[in-house]
């Protein structure tokens, strides 16, 4: 291979020319183009505006979750539950309970058991433990 010489060789010359005072006029065409798009400015307390709303929400939620269940709670008990209160409360009598209920309870807590003699009689004789039936 020859050795390149770059001063001794024909230059090409390119086909792109500069206008005359191109880089003169360069500095302020883009400084006059910057100058249209001002940088927007975000004030701090924008944020902290923003933290506040946030902050605010969760209190109201915090606050607002109990006082909803604490009203819209229902406080129905079932029927073993007042049996074992009642059974279990040894200042209340059966006379108290009845002086308590009205002539329309007493008549509801009546229950019509229709049993016919010989059912019974069969119970009775085919079943040993006879202290289940008498106890309960």
């Amino acid at each position: 291979m020859k050795p390149f010489k770059l001063d001794n060789e024909q230059k090409i010359k390119s086909g792109f020319k500069i206008p005359d005072g191109y880089f003169e006029k360069l500095t302020t065409e883009i400084n006059a183009k910057l100058a249209d798009n001002e940088p927007k400015v975000v004030s701090i307390f924008s944020r902290k505006k923003v933290f506040y709303y946030a902050v605010a929400a969760v209190l109201v939620l915090a606050l607002s979750i109990p006082l909803f269940n604490y009203y819209n709670a229902t406080t129905s008990l079932s029927q073993e539950e007042v049996e074992d209160y009642i059974t279990l409360q040894s200042g209340i009598t059966e006379d108290d309970l009845v002086n308590a209920l009205d002539k329309e309870d007493i008549e509801k807590l009546k229950v019509d058991l229709k049993i016919e003699d010989k059912v019974l009689e069969e119970t009775l004789l085919n079943n040993t433990n006879l202290e289940e039936y008498i106890t309960d």
